[in-house]
C-alpha cells in the first residue's frame, strides 16, 4: 500500500482511496476505515459513554459513509464530510434513546395496570391471536415469550438493535391485548343480542283499557246487563257524572268524543244511577242540567266524574337524523414498522420478493440503490433513494412511523316503526369519512401518506322503550350495520427538508365493513311531532381482512355518542 502514510493521508492518496473505494474494492474500504476510525470513535465516545455503543454507532455510521461515498462532491473535505455523518448519527441515537427510554417506561405502567387475568385465552387461542400480528411482532413475540430469548440475542438472530426488538415485543403485546377483548366482547354480543331481542319480544302488554277486567267483591261473577242508553236531541251522545249525591256540575252537551261502553268499568251500582238519570231526561225533569255547548266537561277536585276523551293516536313512524364525530379529535401513536412490495403503494418497491419487508432504513437504502440500472430510475425512485438515504443515517436506520387517526365522522338519516307501544323497528342509510395521516421517517425527510375512507351503510336496529312519560321518554336499542365503500382514495408525498420531492393519489380497495351496536337513548319532545335525543353506543367492528390501518382497525369496539332530531306522526 504505497499510497499509506502512518499518519494521515496526503491529498493525492486521498483522492486514490477514494476512487478504489467508489469502486468497491474491499480492501480500499478496509483500508478507509482503519485508518479514520480512532478519530471517528473518539467523536461517537461525546454522545455514549458506552465503549460497545460507540462502536455500534461508528459501525453504523460507516454504513452510510460507504453506501453514500458518491454524493461526496469535494474529495479534499473527506474527513470533515465522515465526521458531520457519525455527529449526526450519535446526536440522533442520543434524542431517540431519551424518547424511547422514556416510552418504554411508560408502556411498562400502562401493562401493569392494564393486565386483567381474567380474560386470558388457553394456549390454543393464543396462538391463533398471534398469528393475526404483523410479520415482525409476531416474530419477536414467539422467540422472547415462546423461546424465552434477551432481546440481545433477537436482536443478533433477526439483524435488529436490541432496543428495536423491546419496542417490537411492547407493540405486539398492546396489540395482542387488544384482540383479546375483541375475541370476548364478540362472544358476549353474539349472545346477548339475541337473548335481549327474544326477552322483549315475549313480552305482552294491553294495548287499551278493554284488555282491563273489573274485580268484584263478591265470590260469584254477576252477569252481564246491558248497558243504558242516554238519548238527547238528534241522537247525540252525552257526557255525564255519576255520584252517589247529587253533582254540583251540569251535565254539559259536548260533540268531539263518544263515550265508549268498554271504557267505562262495570259497576252495578252506577248501572242502575244510570237508568234513573235516562229515566229522568224522557219525563223532562232534568231539561235544566242539559245545557247545550261545545264547551269540554269542567274538572272537578270534590266530584268523581267520568272524564271521557277522544283516544289520542300513538305515533308509528319516526324519522331520524343523527350525527356522530368531532372535528380535531386524533389518535396519535408512534410505532416501528417496515417496508415491502406493497408500502407507499409504490412502484419502486416491486423489487422486494413477497413475504419480506425491510425494518431498517440502512437495508432498504442498500438495496435500492442496487435493485435497478441507472437508465431505469424513476423519479419516484429517485426520491425514495434520497428519503432513505437520510433516514440510514438517524437512529442506526431504525424505521419509525407516526399515526394519526382522526374519529371518524357519521351521519344518519333512519326510518322506525313502532311495531308495539314498546317495541320498535328502525333501518335507513348511514354515511361515514374517516381520514387517517401516517409519517413514515424523520421530520426532515419522509413519506406521508393520506388515506381517506368512505362509506355508505344500511343499519337494521331493534328499540324497546322503558320509560314513557311527559316530554321525557327511555330506551334501548341493539342491531347491526353493513357498509359499502364509496372513492377511498391514498394520496402519497415524499417530503426532503420541507420540499415536496414527489406525489400522487390512487384508488384503494376496500372490503365491506359488517358491525354491531347496542345503545341507550333518551329523547326530549320539543314539539307533539320533534324531538331531540341523545344515544350513547357501543359498537363493535369485524376484522374486514385488509391491511388498511385505521381508526376502526385500532379502536375496534368503541363508544359512539350519536345527537339527533326525531320527528314522528
Amino acid at each position: 500500500m504505497g499510497y499509506v502514510s502512518k499518519g494521515r493521508l496526503t491529498p493525492m492518496d486521498s483522492q486514490t482511496l477514494i476512487v478504489r473505494c467508489k469502486a468497491g474494492e474491499r480492501e480500499a474500504l478496509h483500508l478507509l476505515y482503519e485508518q479514520y476510525r480512532p478519530r471517528l470513535l473518539n467523536i461517537c465516545r461525546q454522545y455514549v459513554k458506552d465503549k460497545n455503543v460507540a462502536e455500534d454507532l461508528l459501525h453504523d455510521a460507516f454504513v452510510i459513509i460507504l453506501t453514500s461515498l458518491n454524493q461526496l462532491r469535494d474529495d479534499d473535505k473527506l474527513e470533515s464530510w465522515m465526521a458531520t455523518i457519525v455527529r449526526n448519527v450519535g446526536y440522533h441515537y442520543k434524542i431517540h434513546l431519551d424518547k424511547e427510554q422514556a416510552a418504554l417506561q411508560q408502556m411498562d405502567i400502562d401493562k401493569q395496570s392494564a393486565t386483567d387475568p381474567g380474560i386470558m385465552p388457553d394456549f390454543e387461542q393464543l396462538q391463533k391471536l398471534v398469528a393475526q400480528l404483523p410479520a415482525g411482532y409476531r416474530q419477536v413475540f414467539r422467540l422472547s415469550v415462546f423461546e424465552g430469548l434477551s432481546h440481545q440475542e433477537i436482536g443478533h438472530l433477526l439483524g435488529i438493535a436490541p432496543h428495536t426488538s423491546s419496542s417490537q415485543l411492547s407493540h405486539a403485546k398492546r396489540m395482542l391485548k387488544i384482540l383479546i377483548k375483541q375475541s370476548w366482547v364478540l362472544v358476549l354480543l353474539l349472545i346477548a343480542i339475541p337473548t335481549a331481542i327474544w326477552n322483549l319480544l315475549q313480552k305482552e302488554e294491553p294495548d287499551t283499557v278493554k284488555d282491563l277486567k273489573p274485580v268484584s267483591d263478591n265470590s260469584k261473577q254477576k252477569k252481564t246487563q246491558p248497558e243504558p242508553v242516554v238519548e238527547t236531541p238528534h241522537d247525540k251522545p252525552v257526557y255525564v257524572s255519576i255520584s252517589k249525591r247529587p253533582s254540583v256540575h251540569p251535565i254539559r252537551y259536548q260533540t268531539e268524543a263518544v263515550i265508549s261502553p268498554d271504557s267505562i268499568p262495570y259497576m252495578e251500582e252506577h248501572i242502575d244511577t244510570l237508568k234513573e238519570i235516562a229515566q229522568a231526561i224522557k219525563e223532562d225533569t232534568l231539561r235544566d242540567t242539559i245545557i247545550f255547548r261545545h264547551e269540554p266537561i269542567p274538572a272537578s277536585d270534590d266530584e268523581p266524574h267520568l272524564k271521557m276523551e277522544s283516544p289520542s293516536k300513538s305515533s308509528d313512524w319516526n324519522i331520524q337524523l343523527a350525527y356522530s364525530g368531532q372535528t380535531g379529535r386524533r389518535d396519535n401513536y408512534m410505532a416501528a414498522t417496515n417496508i415491502n412490495q406493497q408500502s407507499f403503494a409504490s412502484a419502486s418497491n416491486t423489487f422486494i420478493p413477497t413475504n419480506y419487508s425491510f425494518s431498517n432504513w440502512i437495508d432498504y437504502s442498500w438495496s435500492l440503490n442496487n435493485a435497478f440500472p441507472t437508465d431505469e430510475i424513476t423519479a419516484e425512485t429517485r426520491s425514495l433513494m434520497e428519503i432513505a438515504a437520510q433516514n440510514s443515517m438517524i437512529n442506526h436506520g431504525e424505521m419509525v412511523a407516526q399515526h394519526t387517526h382522526e374519529l371518524p365522522f357519521n351521519i344518519q338519516l333512519t326510518l322506525s316503526r313502532q311495531l308495539t307501544s314498546r317495541l320498535s323497528i328502525e333501518t335507513g342509510l348511514s354515511y361515514t369519512q374517516m381520514r387517517s395521516v401516517t409519517m413514515t421517517g424523520s421530520t426532515s425527510a419522509h413519506i406521508q401518506e393520506q388515506q381517506r375512507l368512505r362509506y355508505i351503510g344500511i343499519p337494521l336496529r331493534f328499540g324497546w322503550k322503558w320509560y314513557n312519560k311527559s316530554h321525557f321518554s327511555f330506551y334501548s336499542s341493539a342491531g347491526a350495520m353493513l357498509e359499502f365503500p364509496i372513492r377511498s382514495t391514498l394520496s402519497v408525498n415524499h417530503i426532503t427538508n420541507d420540499i415536496t420531492t414527489f406525489s400522487k393519489e390512487s384508488t384503494l380497495d376496500v372490503p365491506i365493513q359488517w358491525s354491531m351496536s347496542i345503545g341507550l337513548g333518551i329523547q326530549y319532545d320539543l314539539t307533539p311531532h320533534l324531538g331531540i335525543y341523545m344515544e350513547p353506543s357501543l359498537q363493535y367492528f369485524f376484522n374486514d381482512g385488509s391491511n388498511l390501518n385505521s381508526y376502526r382497525t385500532e379502536h375496534p369496539l368503541s363508544i359512539t355518542l350519536p345527537i339527533g332530531l326525531r320527528f314522528h306522526w
